[in-house]
């Protein structure tokens, strides 16, 4: 049986679940981004959550930018193997949400850049063209825009993916994504307690992590995501054991240790 907090949290309103306490301003464009999301996500068979929407939740909460955290972009010429591109563009796509929503200008423009070459080395285009990068430009001062920007791109790239049969390139991309907004989202938890904004979205992360395993073992896979599919896997087992605490006890200092070790431990066997 679930754990009470963790039972069947809708994919694409978790952000919304936790932003009563934000000024109404603020709750309003992460209600407008989630709401694009979920019509965008209707198009497709896997529903996972743009980015962006964790990094709202992290910016509400006051969590400090943290630069040496990304994957930096002049390691983008080191990943040789489709695999390797995939799921560094995933991760480098969430590193680009995170530079929008912390209004990070100059990161904005350079995230994008590089994404925009592993675009065109993965064959795709959609959402990364000239018409974008124009956007770009002329919204580097607007940061709702950047990150609605952002939000479209990344959901572009998704639904051709899907649409035109390239899955092989879209389950790293969403595995890469995904690991990528956990991990920094770890990294902005300054001292464990289980009653903490962001310790609470990180413990919630289980039901997302199920749905993006059902979805990679319907598709034909390589060795390289036979790989991450292990280790998610494996992380799913240490998010599994939260099930089994008290009512009164959501994750215990330990486990989230735990979890925090297995995530940024298959976070660098992607971007090594």
């Amino acid at each position: 049986m679930r754990h009470k907090y963790l039972c069947w949290i809708p994919a694409l309103l978790i952000f919304a679940s936790c932003s009563n306490n934000s000024s109404s301003d603020s709750t309003g464009q992460a209600d407008s981004v989630a709401s694009e999301d979920m019509m965008k996500a209707e198009n497709t068979k896997y529903k996972l959550p743009s980015p962006v929407e964790l990094y709202l939740l992290l910016k509400e909460a006051k969590a400090q930018f943290n630069l040496d955290a990304l994957n930096s972009v002049d390691k983008a010429g080191n990943y040789l193997t489709s695999s390797q591109k995939a799921v560094n563009f995933g991760i480098y796509a969430s590193d680009l949400a995170y530079c929008t929503v912390f209004e990070k200008q100059q990161e904005t423009h350079s995230y994008f850049k590089t994404l925009k070459n592993l675009a065109a080395q993965l064959g795709v285009t959609e959402g990364y063209d000239n018409v974008i990068v124009s956007r770009i430009d002329k919204n580097l001062y607007n940061s709702d825009s950047l990150y609605q920007i952002t939000s479209d791109s990344y959901w572009e790239v998704c639904n051709y993916l899907e649409e035109n049969g390239k899955a092989s390139i879209l389950a790293p991309i969403l595995m890469g994504g995904w690991i990528e907004s956990v991990y920094l989202a770890i990294n902005s938890v300054e001292k464990f307690d289980q009653n903490n904004e962001i310790v609470l979205r990180v413990t919630e992360q289980s039901y997302l992590l199920e749905n993006l395993l059902e979805y990679l073992k319907t598709l034909r896979k390589d060795a390289e995501t036979e790989s991450y599919i292990k280790q998610l896997e494996d992380l799913q087992y240490s998010f599994d054991k939260l099930y089994d605490n008290p009512d009164n006890v959501l994750i215990t200092k330990e486990q989230y240790k735990e979890i925090s070790k297995k995530v940024k431990d298959i976070r660098t066997s992607m971007i090594k």
